[in-house]
């Protein structure tokens, strides 16, 4: 069964069923695009899609940890997506169950129009309705499209270095 978000832009926001993989495959081919455009380590492996299509039916189909939101335009087009879980705890800080953004994504031809805002909004609300304190969302560095997130009122965190052997 398939939620419906509210969103402040002329875009639906809902949770995505079993139905939806093709779109959402769509949409990942994408996202691993634009990633792969940053650093090559991001380009899918043989099987990838696969591990991917199974890791969505089984783990995220109306699951209590996570889901994928779905933007859709007025016609109904998924046109964009982003990934909502739940993660755990740390053993030693004060940093306990809290929400975490993967692959919010839209595609090209809906940028700048807010639907990538929508799918925020959204999420947002996903993490309120599991009581979460706070939530994250990983970003690449040097990315332009950072100051979405900062317009939204997220704040940088941590910078994550990385040093190839």
């Amino acid at each position: 069964m398939s939620t419906e978000y509210e969103t402040t832009v002329d875009a639906t926001v809902r949770t995505a069923t079993e139905d939806d993989a093709e779109e959402i495959m769509w949409l990942w081919n994408g996202y691993a695009e634009t990633l792969a455009d940053y650093d090559e380590r991001f380009r899918i492996e043989e099987g990838g899609r696969e591990k991917w299509r199974t890791y969505f039916t089984t783990s995220l189909v109306e699951s209590s940890r996570g889901d994928i939101l779905l933007a859709e335009d007025g016609d109904g087009e998924v046109v964009g997506a982003l990934e909502a879980r739940v993660v755990g705890g740390h053993p030693v800080f004060n940093f306990g169950k809290h929400g975490q953004v993967y692959g919010h994504y839209v595609h090209e031809a809906y940028r700048d129009a807010g639907v990538g805002r929508a799918l925020l909004e959204a999420a947002e609300e996903w993490f309120r309705e599991r009581e979460m304190d706070f939530w994250r969302i990983d970003v690449l560095h040097g990315v332009a499209e950072s100051a979405v997130y900062e317009s939204f009122g997220m704040q940088p965190m941590e910078a994550v270095y990385e040093k190839e052997l």
